[in-house]
């Protein structure tokens, strides 16, 4: 290496030195991730009650496959309302448990699992209502058939136990996450998931309405539509830690780049 060459190497150090390394961009999406939330939040609970709305009566199985076939679109609606607040189900109880979970760390960690064991253990509840579709798209003559299959995938093996844990896990997980989120968000919405346990007894033990059930589901929305607007309220910094920001290269490093 010459001494101009040499000269020239140590000036373009000494400029590295003094104007500083420069930085890898880490975008910080914790704003995005709390408007997100806030979207998700309703979506379950309003979807499960809309649904209620397109419910067949199914208390006769076999009358029911006749009722969906007169009208498929009516299940179908039902159907995919149920699915899609199935996908959403989740981060909508992530998001309402990441408000209380510094205020009652242990409460939040229980009605979260008990709720997600719930809610994840109703998978077998969306296969049976596209069943339903399919069993009523068979020919009369094929529905008895259709009919005993559904009552056998209600009552017994993998559905039947996917359906007691759902009702299990969201009625004592409403009360738990009520609990959890008393003095985080506003008092009319953990009372209203509080209220949602004894709605949903009364509307299928006491007075055998599933058109109660809908108000029940309206109170829960009504509760995570509290927590988005905390969500909405709360500062970056409170909500997430920021990113991590990337280690500096040295100059010698860039130099030799």
């Amino acid at each position: 290496m010459s001494l101009a060459q040499a000269g020239r190497t140590k000036i373009n150090t000494a400029k590295i030195n003094s104007a500083g390394v420069p930085k890898r961009r880490v975008r910080d999406v914790r704003t995005f991730q709390r408007f997100a939330a806030a979207v998700i939040l309703p979506i379950p609970a309003t979807c499960v009650a809309v649904g209620r709305l397109f419910q067949t009566d199914d208390s006769d199985t076999r009358r029911t496959l006749d009722l969906i076939a007169a009208n498929p679109d009516r299940q179908f609606t039902f159907a995919l309302l149920g699915f899609i607040g199935l996908v959403c189900v989740v981060p909508a109880f992530l998001a309402a448990a990441s408000l209380s979970r510094r205020r009652r760390p242990v409460l939040t960690t229980i009605a979260l699992a008990v709720n997600l064991a719930g809610y994840l253990g109703a998978f077998a509840m969306a296969a049976i209502d596209n069943l339903y579709l399919i069993g009523a798209s068979l020919p009369p003559e094929q529905r008895d058939v259709a009919a005993i299959v559904i009552d056998k995938m209600w009552s017994s093996g993998i559905p039947g136990v996917s359906t007691s844990l759902f009702v299990l896990g969201h009625i004592l997980g409403a009360i738990l996450m009520g609990l959890a989120l008393r003095g985080s968000i506003a008092t009319v919405g953990w009372l209203a998931t509080l209220l949602t346990t004894p709605v949903h007894v009364l509307a299928f033990v006491v007075l055998q309405m599933p058109a109660l059930d809908l108000a029940a589901w309206l109170l829960m929305t009504l509760a995570f539509i509290c927590c988005a607007i905390k969500i909405v309220k709360t500062a970056n910094d409170e909500w997430d830690l920021p990113p991590l920001q990337p280690p500096t290269a040295s100059a010698s490093e860039v130099a030799s780049r």
